[in-house]
Protein backbone atom coordinates (compact mmCIF):
# COMPACT_ATOMS: atom_id res chain seq x y z
CA UNK A 1 0.00 0.00 0.00
CA UNK A 2 1.32 3.35 -0.80
CA UNK A 3 1.96 6.09 1.55
CA UNK A 4 0.59 9.55 0.76
CA UNK A 5 0.19 12.77 1.97
CA UNK A 6 -2.88 12.65 4.70
CA UNK A 7 -4.66 15.94 3.31
CA UNK A 8 -4.38 13.70 -0.57
CA UNK A 9 -6.96 11.48 1.05
CA UNK A 10 -9.14 14.22 3.24
CA UNK A 11 -7.04 13.68 6.10
CA UNK A 12 -6.09 16.46 8.54
CA UNK A 13 -1.98 16.02 9.10
CA UNK A 14 -2.19 18.23 12.74
CA UNK A 15 -4.82 15.82 13.83
CA UNK A 16 -2.97 12.86 13.07
CA UNK A 17 -0.63 14.23 15.04
CA UNK A 18 -2.81 14.49 18.27
CA UNK A 19 -3.19 11.06 17.75
CA UNK A 20 0.21 9.84 17.92
CA UNK A 21 0.72 12.31 20.70
CA UNK A 22 -2.03 10.85 22.78
CA UNK A 23 -0.41 7.58 21.82
CA UNK A 24 3.04 8.53 23.23
CA UNK A 25 1.20 10.41 26.30
CA UNK A 26 -0.98 6.88 27.07
CA UNK A 27 2.35 5.20 27.13
CA UNK A 28 4.05 7.62 29.53
CA UNK A 29 0.65 6.63 32.20
CA UNK A 30 1.23 3.15 31.86
CA UNK A 31 -1.52 2.50 29.31
CA UNK A 32 1.49 0.29 27.28
CA UNK A 33 5.47 -0.30 26.78
CA UNK A 34 5.00 0.85 23.18
CA UNK A 35 4.05 -0.40 19.95
CA UNK A 36 3.20 0.32 16.10
CA UNK A 37 0.45 2.07 14.85
CA UNK A 38 -0.83 2.05 10.92
CA UNK A 39 -3.71 5.00 9.77
CA UNK A 40 -4.81 4.35 5.73
CA UNK A 41 -7.55 6.15 4.12
CA UNK A 42 -9.12 4.83 0.74
CA UNK A 43 -6.24 2.28 0.07
CA UNK A 44 -3.59 5.04 0.95
CA UNK A 45 -1.28 4.62 3.92
CA UNK A 46 -1.50 8.01 6.03
CA UNK A 47 0.61 7.46 9.04
CA UNK A 48 2.76 4.06 10.33
CA UNK A 49 5.07 4.68 13.02
CA UNK A 50 6.46 3.10 16.08
CA UNK A 51 6.49 4.71 19.25
CA UNK A 52 7.90 3.62 22.63
CA UNK A 53 9.39 0.25 23.53
CA UNK A 54 8.46 -3.11 22.83
CA UNK A 55 11.18 -4.73 25.58
CA UNK A 56 11.79 -1.81 27.96
CA UNK A 57 13.91 -4.00 29.73
CA UNK A 58 16.68 -4.28 26.35
CA UNK A 59 16.14 -1.03 25.16
CA UNK A 60 14.30 -2.15 21.92
CA UNK A 61 12.48 0.76 20.56
CA UNK A 62 9.18 -0.16 18.55
CA UNK A 63 9.26 -0.54 15.10
CA UNK A 64 6.55 -0.48 12.21
CA UNK A 65 8.30 -3.69 10.65
CA UNK A 66 7.64 -5.56 14.12
CA UNK A 67 5.95 -8.92 13.86
CA UNK A 68 3.28 -9.26 17.24
CA UNK A 69 1.14 -12.39 18.35
CA UNK A 70 -2.04 -11.18 17.04
CA UNK A 71 -4.14 -13.21 19.33
CA UNK A 72 -8.11 -13.12 18.93
CA UNK A 73 -7.12 -10.81 16.05
CA UNK A 74 -5.98 -13.98 14.16
CA UNK A 75 -10.35 -15.07 14.59
CA UNK A 76 -11.12 -13.10 10.73
CA UNK A 77 -8.07 -14.77 9.11
CA UNK A 78 -9.61 -18.32 10.16
CA UNK A 79 -13.18 -17.07 9.27
CA UNK A 80 -11.78 -15.89 6.17
CA UNK A 81 -10.46 -18.98 5.40
CA UNK A 82 -14.29 -20.19 6.19
CA UNK A 83 -16.14 -18.24 3.95
CA UNK A 84 -13.77 -18.74 0.76
CA UNK A 85 -14.60 -22.52 0.88
CA UNK A 86 -18.48 -21.13 1.91
CA UNK A 87 -17.66 -18.74 -1.53
CA UNK A 88 -16.96 -21.75 -3.68
CA UNK A 89 -20.07 -23.63 -2.37
CA UNK A 90 -17.49 -26.11 -0.36
CA UNK A 91 -19.89 -24.99 3.28
CA UNK A 92 -23.10 -23.89 3.62
CA UNK A 93 -23.29 -21.72 6.35
CA UNK A 94 -26.77 -22.98 7.54
CA UNK A 95 -25.01 -26.42 7.79
CA UNK A 96 -24.48 -28.77 10.71
CA UNK A 97 -21.05 -28.73 11.89
CA UNK A 98 -21.83 -32.66 12.35
CA UNK A 99 -21.95 -32.86 8.58
CA UNK A 100 -18.40 -32.01 8.05
CA UNK A 101 -17.29 -33.36 11.22
CA UNK A 102 -18.70 -35.74 12.05
CA UNK A 103 -17.86 -36.68 15.41
CA UNK A 104 -18.55 -32.71 16.77
CA UNK A 105 -22.06 -33.93 16.87
CA UNK A 106 -20.90 -36.20 19.82
CA UNK A 107 -22.51 -34.70 23.09
CA UNK A 108 -25.84 -32.56 22.33
CA UNK A 109 -24.00 -30.77 19.97
CA UNK A 110 -25.25 -32.77 16.77
CA UNK A 111 -27.37 -29.37 15.64
CA UNK A 112 -24.78 -26.75 16.28
CA UNK A 113 -24.51 -25.16 12.90
CA UNK A 114 -21.08 -23.41 10.61
CA UNK A 115 -23.03 -19.89 11.62
CA UNK A 116 -23.30 -20.39 14.75
CA UNK A 117 -19.81 -21.03 15.57
CA UNK A 118 -18.86 -18.04 13.41
CA UNK A 119 -20.82 -15.73 15.60
CA UNK A 120 -20.01 -17.64 18.89
CA UNK A 121 -23.59 -18.42 19.58
CA UNK A 122 -22.55 -22.46 19.42
CA UNK A 123 -23.38 -22.82 22.56
CA UNK A 124 -20.45 -25.23 23.48
CA UNK A 125 -17.41 -24.33 26.16
CA UNK A 126 -14.03 -23.00 26.59
CA UNK A 127 -10.88 -25.48 26.49
CA UNK A 128 -11.31 -27.86 29.36
CA UNK A 129 -9.06 -27.53 32.48
CA UNK A 130 -7.91 -31.27 31.52
CA UNK A 131 -6.01 -30.21 28.04
CA UNK A 132 -2.79 -27.73 28.73
CA UNK A 133 -1.53 -25.33 26.39
CA UNK A 134 1.28 -28.35 25.57
CA UNK A 135 -1.24 -30.80 23.92
CA UNK A 136 -2.67 -27.60 21.58
CA UNK A 137 0.14 -28.19 19.17
CA UNK A 138 -1.39 -31.53 18.52
CA UNK A 139 -3.87 -30.31 15.87
CA UNK A 140 -5.72 -33.89 15.38
CA UNK A 141 -5.68 -34.69 19.31
CA UNK A 142 -7.20 -31.00 20.17
CA UNK A 143 -9.92 -31.53 17.70
CA UNK A 144 -10.80 -34.83 18.82
CA UNK A 145 -11.21 -33.05 22.25
CA UNK A 146 -13.29 -30.55 21.19
CA UNK A 147 -15.71 -32.70 19.42
CA UNK A 148 -16.10 -34.75 22.72
CA UNK A 149 -16.94 -31.49 24.79
CA UNK A 150 -20.72 -31.31 25.94
CA UNK A 151 -23.45 -28.42 25.06
CA UNK A 152 -23.11 -25.58 26.87
CA UNK A 153 -26.45 -23.87 26.22
CA UNK A 154 -28.94 -24.05 23.77
CA UNK A 155 -27.43 -23.34 20.24
CA UNK A 156 -28.59 -20.35 18.92
CA UNK A 157 -30.16 -18.46 22.39
CA UNK A 158 -26.83 -16.76 23.43
CA UNK A 159 -23.32 -15.42 22.46
CA UNK A 160 -20.70 -16.61 24.83
CA UNK A 161 -17.46 -15.85 23.42
CA UNK A 162 -14.81 -18.82 22.10
CA UNK A 163 -11.66 -17.39 22.85
CA UNK A 164 -9.99 -20.49 20.97
CA UNK A 165 -12.74 -23.62 20.58
CA UNK A 166 -14.60 -22.22 17.53
CA UNK A 167 -11.97 -21.27 15.78
CA UNK A 168 -10.44 -24.34 15.57
CA UNK A 169 -13.87 -26.33 14.37
CA UNK A 170 -13.90 -23.60 11.40
CA UNK A 171 -10.53 -24.61 10.78
CA UNK A 172 -10.92 -27.77 10.91
CA UNK A 173 -14.02 -27.84 8.30
CA UNK A 174 -11.72 -25.75 5.80
CA UNK A 175 -9.16 -28.17 6.26
CA UNK A 176 -11.39 -31.24 5.47
CA UNK A 177 -13.51 -29.62 2.78
CA UNK A 178 -10.05 -29.03 1.30
CA UNK A 179 -9.36 -32.36 1.12
CA UNK A 180 -7.25 -33.10 4.35
CA UNK A 181 -3.86 -33.35 3.03
CA UNK A 182 -2.45 -29.71 3.65
CA UNK A 183 -1.97 -28.25 7.12
CA UNK A 184 -4.18 -24.98 7.87
CA UNK A 185 -1.05 -23.42 8.20
CA UNK A 186 -0.36 -24.24 4.65
CA UNK A 187 -3.63 -23.85 3.62
CA UNK A 188 -3.49 -19.90 4.69
CA UNK A 189 0.61 -19.02 3.71
CA UNK A 190 -1.02 -20.87 -0.07
CA UNK A 191 -4.55 -19.22 -0.33
CA UNK A 192 -4.32 -16.12 1.72
CA UNK A 193 -1.24 -14.64 2.84
CA UNK A 194 0.68 -15.19 -0.29
CA UNK A 195 -1.93 -13.95 -2.60
CA UNK A 196 -2.54 -11.03 -0.46
CA UNK A 197 1.52 -10.20 -0.02
CA UNK A 198 1.30 -10.22 3.66
CA UNK A 199 4.78 -11.68 3.47
CA UNK A 200 5.28 -10.94 7.63
CA UNK A 201 2.35 -12.95 8.52
CA UNK A 202 1.96 -16.58 9.12
CA UNK A 203 0.05 -18.83 11.59
CA UNK A 204 2.67 -19.38 14.34
CA UNK A 205 5.76 -18.19 13.96
CA UNK A 206 8.22 -18.82 10.70
CA UNK A 207 12.30 -19.16 12.14
CA UNK A 208 12.62 -16.22 9.87
CA UNK A 209 10.37 -14.06 12.04
CA UNK A 210 12.28 -14.59 15.89
CA UNK A 211 14.60 -11.90 15.46
CA UNK A 212 11.83 -8.89 14.71
CA UNK A 213 8.96 -11.18 17.27
CA UNK A 214 7.67 -8.90 19.99
CA UNK A 215 7.86 -11.24 23.12
CA UNK A 216 5.04 -10.96 25.30
CA UNK A 217 4.86 -8.86 28.50
CA UNK A 218 2.45 -8.16 31.16
CA UNK A 219 2.44 -4.60 32.09
CA UNK A 220 -0.71 -4.75 34.60
CA UNK A 221 -1.03 -7.70 37.35
CA UNK A 222 -3.90 -10.01 37.19
CA UNK A 223 -5.78 -10.17 33.96
CA UNK A 224 -9.93 -10.33 33.04
CA UNK A 225 -11.01 -12.26 31.82
CA UNK A 226 -7.69 -13.87 30.55
CA UNK A 227 -4.98 -14.01 33.28
CA UNK A 228 -1.43 -12.20 32.54
CA UNK A 229 0.49 -15.19 33.17
CA UNK A 230 -2.36 -17.39 30.48
CA UNK A 231 -1.04 -14.67 27.57
CA UNK A 232 2.60 -14.43 28.35
CA UNK A 233 2.54 -18.56 28.27
CA UNK A 234 2.25 -17.90 24.05
CA UNK A 235 6.10 -17.14 24.55
CA UNK A 236 6.36 -20.91 24.79
CA UNK A 237 7.90 -21.83 21.93
CA UNK A 238 5.82 -25.32 21.41
CA UNK A 239 2.90 -22.76 21.49
CA UNK A 240 5.01 -20.19 18.97
CA UNK A 241 4.91 -23.48 16.54
CA UNK A 242 1.98 -24.41 16.70
CA UNK A 243 -1.19 -23.34 14.65
CA UNK A 244 -3.76 -21.70 16.93
CA UNK A 245 -6.80 -20.59 14.56
CA UNK A 246 -8.16 -18.34 17.17
CA UNK A 247 -5.13 -16.61 18.34
CA UNK A 248 -2.01 -18.14 17.10
CA UNK A 249 -1.43 -15.85 14.45
CA UNK A 250 1.56 -12.95 13.82
CA UNK A 251 1.47 -10.11 11.75
CA UNK A 252 2.43 -6.94 11.25
CA UNK A 253 0.72 -3.40 10.94
CA UNK A 254 1.02 -3.40 7.39
CA UNK A 255 0.14 -6.70 7.15
CA UNK A 256 -2.96 -6.71 8.63
CA UNK A 257 -3.85 -3.62 6.98
CA UNK A 258 -3.50 -5.23 3.68
CA UNK A 259 -5.84 -7.74 4.90
CA UNK A 260 -8.34 -5.41 5.94
CA UNK A 261 -7.89 -3.35 2.60
CA UNK A 262 -8.77 -6.44 0.56
CA UNK A 263 -12.27 -6.11 3.35
CA UNK A 264 -12.89 -3.04 1.98
CA UNK A 265 -12.31 -3.28 -1.24
CA UNK A 266 -15.32 -5.87 -1.10
CA UNK A 267 -13.38 -9.08 -1.75
CA UNK A 268 -10.24 -7.93 -3.62
CA UNK A 269 -6.66 -6.32 -3.51
CA UNK A 270 -4.04 -5.81 -6.12
CA UNK A 271 -6.14 -7.69 -8.53
CA UNK A 272 -6.25 -10.78 -6.09
CA UNK A 273 -9.91 -11.77 -5.45
CA UNK A 274 -10.50 -13.86 -2.46
CA UNK A 275 -13.75 -13.59 -2.06
CA UNK A 276 -17.24 -12.51 -3.60
CA UNK A 277 -18.90 -8.75 -2.90
CA UNK A 278 -21.83 -10.42 -1.71
CA UNK A 279 -20.14 -12.73 0.48
CA UNK A 280 -18.43 -9.72 2.32
CA UNK A 281 -21.90 -8.21 2.50
CA UNK A 282 -22.93 -11.24 4.32
CA UNK A 283 -19.87 -11.56 6.95
CA UNK A 284 -19.86 -7.62 7.98
CA UNK A 285 -23.44 -7.62 9.07
CA UNK A 286 -24.85 -8.09 12.56
CA UNK A 287 -25.95 -11.84 13.04
CA UNK A 288 -26.68 -11.93 16.94
CA UNK A 289 -29.58 -8.93 17.22
CA UNK A 290 -29.52 -7.48 21.01
CA UNK A 291 -28.04 -10.41 22.85
CA UNK A 292 -25.01 -9.60 24.86
CA UNK A 293 -21.96 -11.30 25.05
CA UNK A 294 -21.41 -13.08 28.55
CA UNK A 295 -17.98 -13.18 28.23
CA UNK A 296 -17.63 -9.75 28.62
CA UNK A 297 -21.10 -8.90 30.45
CA UNK A 298 -18.93 -9.17 34.15
CA UNK A 299 -16.85 -6.54 33.25
CA UNK A 300 -19.44 -4.31 32.06
CA UNK A 301 -21.23 -4.95 35.68
CA UNK A 302 -18.71 -4.84 37.75
CA UNK A 303 -17.37 -1.58 35.83
CA UNK A 304 -21.07 -0.06 35.67
CA UNK A 305 -21.23 0.61 31.99
CA UNK A 306 -24.20 0.76 29.57
CA UNK A 307 -25.34 -2.44 28.59
CA UNK A 308 -23.62 -3.55 24.78
CA UNK A 309 -24.87 -5.48 22.21
CA UNK A 310 -22.01 -8.50 21.05
CA UNK A 311 -22.68 -6.79 17.61
CA UNK A 312 -21.20 -10.24 15.80
CA UNK A 313 -20.87 -10.60 12.16
CA UNK A 314 -19.05 -13.82 10.82
CA UNK A 315 -15.55 -13.67 12.24
CA UNK A 316 -16.04 -9.74 13.06
CA UNK A 317 -17.02 -7.54 15.99
CA UNK A 318 -19.26 -4.74 14.29
CA UNK A 319 -19.59 -1.40 15.72
CA UNK A 320 -22.85 -1.47 14.94
CA UNK A 321 -25.09 1.92 16.73
CA UNK A 322 -25.67 3.34 20.14
CA UNK A 323 -23.31 4.61 23.03
CA UNK A 324 -20.98 2.60 25.07
CA UNK A 325 -17.60 1.29 25.57
CA UNK A 326 -16.22 -0.54 22.79
CA UNK A 327 -13.01 -1.15 20.51
CA UNK A 328 -14.44 0.75 18.14
CA UNK A 329 -14.94 4.11 20.05
CA UNK A 330 -18.16 6.19 19.55
CA UNK A 331 -18.22 8.06 16.20
CA UNK A 332 -17.55 4.81 14.30
CA UNK A 333 -19.85 4.37 11.29
CA UNK A 334 -22.47 1.59 12.44
CA UNK A 335 -20.84 -1.22 9.77
CA UNK A 336 -17.09 -0.87 10.96
CA UNK A 337 -15.89 -4.25 11.34
CA UNK A 338 -12.91 -5.84 12.85
CA UNK A 339 -11.21 -7.88 16.20
CA UNK A 340 -9.34 -6.88 18.98
CA UNK A 341 -6.81 -9.33 20.41
CA UNK A 342 -6.04 -10.01 24.40
CA UNK A 343 -5.04 -6.67 25.79
CA UNK A 344 -2.71 -5.77 23.17
CA UNK A 345 -4.00 -5.64 19.66
CA UNK A 346 -6.35 -4.05 17.25
CA UNK A 347 -7.41 -3.40 13.87
CA UNK A 348 -10.88 -2.18 11.91
CA UNK A 349 -12.09 -0.98 8.32
CA UNK A 350 -14.86 1.59 8.24
CA UNK A 351 -16.27 1.10 5.33
CA UNK A 352 -18.34 4.11 5.25
CA UNK A 353 -15.28 6.64 5.58
CA UNK A 354 -12.81 4.15 3.57
CA UNK A 355 -10.23 4.30 6.69
CA UNK A 356 -8.26 1.14 8.37
CA UNK A 357 -6.48 1.39 11.81
CA UNK A 358 -4.26 -1.33 13.21
CA UNK A 359 -2.79 -1.03 16.27
CA UNK A 360 -0.12 -3.30 18.35
CA UNK A 361 1.18 -2.84 21.42
CA UNK A 362 3.77 -4.13 24.07
CA UNK A 363 2.43 -4.45 27.57
CA UNK A 364 -0.34 -6.93 28.32
CA UNK A 365 -2.85 -4.82 30.04
CA UNK A 366 -6.57 -6.02 31.72
CA UNK A 367 -8.97 -6.22 29.19
CA UNK A 368 -11.27 -3.26 30.07
CA UNK A 369 -8.29 -0.95 30.23
CA UNK A 370 -7.63 -2.30 26.78
CA UNK A 371 -11.39 -1.49 25.47
CA UNK A 372 -11.14 2.26 26.98
CA UNK A 373 -7.71 2.57 25.85
CA UNK A 374 -8.89 1.08 21.94
CA UNK A 375 -12.15 3.37 22.34
CA UNK A 376 -10.47 6.47 22.72
CA UNK A 377 -7.77 5.30 20.08
CA UNK A 378 -10.07 4.77 17.66
CA UNK A 379 -11.94 8.16 18.70
CA UNK A 380 -9.32 9.90 17.24
CA UNK A 381 -8.03 8.06 14.54
CA UNK A 382 -12.01 8.37 13.17
CA UNK A 383 -11.40 12.58 13.85
CA UNK A 384 -8.49 12.94 12.01
CA UNK A 385 -11.32 12.40 8.44
CA UNK A 386 -12.05 15.68 7.89
CA UNK A 387 -13.19 15.21 3.66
Amino acid sequence: MQTVDPSAVGMDPERIEHLFGHIEKMRDEGWLFGGAFLLARRGKIVAARGVGQVEPDKGRPARVDDIFCQFSTTKPITATMLLMKADRGEVQLYEKVSAYIPEFGAAGKRHITVAQVLTHTAGFPTMPLDWPMAKWADWDATIARLCAQPLEHEPGAAVHYHALTGSWILAEIARRVDGGSRSFAQMCEDDLYRPLGMHDSHMGVRPDMHERRVPLQALDEGGAPFPMAFLEAFNRPEIQSAAIPGGGSYSSVGDMARFYQMWLNRGTLDGVRLLSPAMVELATTIHTGDLEDRLLEPIRVARQWPKAPANRGLGFWLRGSGIFPTYFGSLASPRTFGHAGASSIMAWADPARELIFVGMTSGLIEEPRSITRWHVLSDLAQACVVE
